[in-house]
């Protein structure tokens, strides 16, 4: 036994890097499968939303809405054909005042009164006080009236006894708060419209608006151009008295001064002066040009290359050749340098040639440079003899605007007099014309017609909306429960959260009454799905260690009724076919082996261990020719204490020797230190995990408490689990026939 345990496989394989990067990719395929888990709590969600926007929208009050379409023109249409344009930041604000004056309460009880709306509602009160109220109806009416007496500081007006102008006020408010106005943005075109219970009232309330808003307009416009008509008459009037008196006064002192009309001087001086300065203008530019020469000359050196790129000298013809002439001649004594030399006679006669242009040329381009100091001497002449010239005329200009100063004075009065009552007369003539002209700048295009269906409640939008939102839930809640759910439903579930290798898993067995219980599966029928699977353990056991097989196997679990006494059984069963097999029940506290294979002996491990057996062989059960069962026995004494004893250990030696392999159903880790004590004297432990019901931390937990005693767990077992829905965790698990075993279609 010592020799097995020095030989102990690993516990658990660190991870590759590339299984860590592996686990950490999103694999969208375990999304479907959770929600093909989830399906038939989704769809009953879903309908069951489906059915509430149904009835919503069943239940909702049905709101027709009536529109009307108008022409709003921002300019006002006027006896003239004058077209004016109007910038876009007013006509925005144009249409905006607009949206306000026909949601204006003004316009909204206009429309009371031309419909009758307060001897409708008049009426409709009074059909109301005559129907009597049920039960039910009069209790909610007491409660409401009672509760708005106690929470109101004033005490409430009864509708009854409102006057016409309160029930036309809360009329009209009614109105304003139900219309809606759009349009006018990108075209002239305006559209009102109006919501309500009743199509014929929404479309006489849309239409009675669109009348009363050109009424409205109309009318105020009529009221501002009489307005204006008598405010132009008053001033015309007195705008005559003054232009008389400012003629007579004209009139007067021209008799008295002997003077002439003043218009036809000052019109002489004015062209003159303006001629000047027309001239002064042309020679400033000319002395401008001539200055920048200058200045140009200046600032070269007398005699040096600068003043032949002045632009001047390029401009003069004969400067110009020659400094063509010049270069011509300079390449010449280049190249007949290089070829002769210096001596040369050649060479001495170029030079002649070269000396006599450069010479000739500097005496053109100083000519051209005394000529530039000319122009420029002449220039400022000009401008000052301008100038000169100029003052004087202003002079002559002054004195004779001294001269006529009062006579100017009196004739410009009685100009502008005269202009200011002329256009205050035109502007007269147009607001009598306006008076009489009654064109509106507002038209309406297409009158609101009674609406067939409602516009509210849109009850495809609410069916959708609500089954949209009820199918997001369903999901959502779909996720929140596959999250919050910590149990094992796959062996990759157990490799990655527990770190062991799986070595099979146990079949749910259905409880029927001719079907053989799980306990016994493998002894009744060996071919069974149930035993493939405790064979398929048994190998993955056989191959955990090759050099050295366990032969000892301690068979735990967290919790209880995980289904590990089942697989004891079975295992054991399934060894006894390769050698002589011993199940030993170490479960000392709440032992099944006894009960669930129907022995009737009442002495077993427990008896040896406290010493009321002497001989093994007393608590001996032969199932078969190779298994062998020694049952809990008595219950009684410390279970700790007699496993943990020297005389179990010695117990065990002698059981070694006697049987291939041995199979001990131990107690559950966690709530005793039974399986700790136990796992240190097999040679592997297997740790038992039931599908969808041993908790995650739970499991890590005794399998922490087993390896920090030193326990050599070899593997782990998924126990009832169901393939069909393994099915839902994983296209790889069981995907056809489980070993006979007919699986539901899955889902696509």
């Amino acid at each position: 036994m010592n020799s097995v345990l020095a030989d102990k496989p690993a516990v658990a394989k660190t991870p590759t890097p590339q299984q860590a990067n592996h686990e950490e990719i999103i694999d969208l395929s375990q999304y479907w499968r959770t929600l093909r888990r989830a399906k038939w709590s989704i769809i009953a969600i879903t309908l069951l939303s489906l059915i509430v926007g149904g009835l919503i929208a069943s239940s909702a009050v049905p709101i027709y809405k009536a529109s009307a379409k108008i022409l709003a023109d921002p300019q006002q249409p006027t006896t003239n054909n004058d077209e004016r344009s109007i910038s876009t930041s007013l006509v925005n604000l144009y249409y905006q005042t607009q949206y306000e004056l026909i949601r204006s309460r003004n316009v909204a009880e206009t429309v009371v009164e031309k419909l009758s709306l307060v001897e409708r509602y008049k009426q409709v009160q009074n059909d109301k006080l005559k129907e009597k109220p049920s039960f039910l109806g009069a209790t909610i009416k007491t409660i409401k009236t009672e509760s708005a007496a106690l929470f109101s500081k004033d005490k409430p007006k009864s509708k009854s006894h409102s006057t016409d102008k309160e029930i036309v006020r809360v009329l009209a408010g009614d109105i304003q708060k139900n219309i809606q106005v759009t349009g006018g943005r990108k075209s002239k075109i305006i559209d009102i419209s109006y919501e309500s219970k009743d199509p014929q009232e929404a479309t006489d309330i849309v239409n009675a608006i669109a009348e009363a808003y050109i009424q409205f307009g109309l009318e105020s416009r009529l009221r501002k151009v009489k307005n204006t008509e008598g405010w132009l008459g008053e001033q015309s009037s007195l705008l005559k008295t003054t232009l008389q008196y400012s003629e007579s006064k004209l009139s007067e002192y021209r008799l008295q001064q002997g003077l002439v009309d003043t218009s036809q001087q000052q019109s002489i001086a004015n062209i003159q002066l303006q001629s000047l300065t027309t001239e002064l203008i042309r020679a400033q530019t000319k002395l401008s040009a001539a200055e920048e020469q200058f200045l140009a000359v200046e600032n070269a050196q007398k005699g040096s290359k600068d003043l032949y790129s002045l632009g001047a000298v390029q401009q003069n013809k004969t400067a110009s050749d020659m400094v063509k002439e010049e270069a011509l001649l300079l390449r010449k004594v280049n190249e007949l340098f290089e070829r002769y030399g210096e001596k040369h006679p050649k060479m001495i006669a170029a030079r002649s040639e070269l000396k006599s242009a450069s010479t000739n040329l500097a005496v053109e381009v100083n000519k051209v440079v005394d000529n530039i100091e000319k122009d420029y001497r002449l220039a400022q002449f000009q401008v000052t003899n301008i100038k000169t010239i100029i003052v004087n005329t202003k002079d002559g200009i002054q004195s004779l605007q001294s001269d006529n100063f009062s006579l100017t004075s009196l004739e410009r009065d009685v100009e502008n007099n005269r202009r200011i009552y002329e256009n205050f007369q035109l502007s007269l003539m147009e607001a009598k014309g306006n008076t009489q002209f009654t064109a509106s700048n507002v038209h309406i295009i297409d009158k609101a017609i009674v609406p067939i269906t409602p516009f509210k409640p849109n009850v495809k939008v609410i069916i959708l909306i609500t089954t949209f939102l009820g199918l997001i839930f369903a999901v959502v809640l779909a996720f929140i429960r596959e999250t919050l759910d910590n149990t094992f439903k796959t062996p990759d579930t157990i490799e990655q959260k527990l770190k062991l290798p799986v070595l099979g898993i146990t079949p749910v067995v259905k409880d029927n009454k001719s079907s053989i219980p799980p306990e016994q599966q493998y002894l009744e029928d060996p071919q069974s799905t149930f035993a493939e699977s405790v064979n398929t353990i048994r190998t993955g056991l056989l191959f955990s260690n090759i050099d050295n097989q366990p032969k000892s196997v301690l068979v735990t679990s967290a919790t209880g009724s995980e289904g590990k006494s089942t697989l004891a059984i079975n295992l054991a069963a399934a060894y006894s076919v390769l050698g002589k097999t011993l199940l030993l029940e170490a479960d000392l506290r709440n032992p099944s082996i006894g009960i669930t294979l129907t022995m009737t002996a009442k002495q077993g491990l427990s008896d040896l261990l406290i010493g009321n057996i002497e001989d093994t062989q007393d608590v001996i059960h032969q199932l078969n020719n190779n298994l062998t069962v020694i049952t809990c026995g008595t219950q009684g004494g410390n279970p700790l204490e007699l496993l943990s004893s020297q005389k179990f250990a010695n117990l065990l030696a002698q059981l070694y020797k006697e049987f291939d392999y041995i199979v001990l159903d131990g107690p559950p880790t966690l709530p005793v230190s039974d399986s700790c004590i136990l796992g240190n004297m097999v040679d592997g432990v297997i740790f038992v995990v039931s599908a969808e019901s041993t908790r995650i931390k739970v499991a890590q937990e005794a399998i922490n408490r087993l390896q920090r005693h030193n326990a050599n767990v070899i593997g782990a077992v998924l126990t009832l689990a169901t393939p069909s829905k393994m099915n839902y965790y994983g296209d790889h698990y069981y995907t056809g026939e489980f070993y006979g075993v007919k699986l539901a279609k899955p889902i696509s």
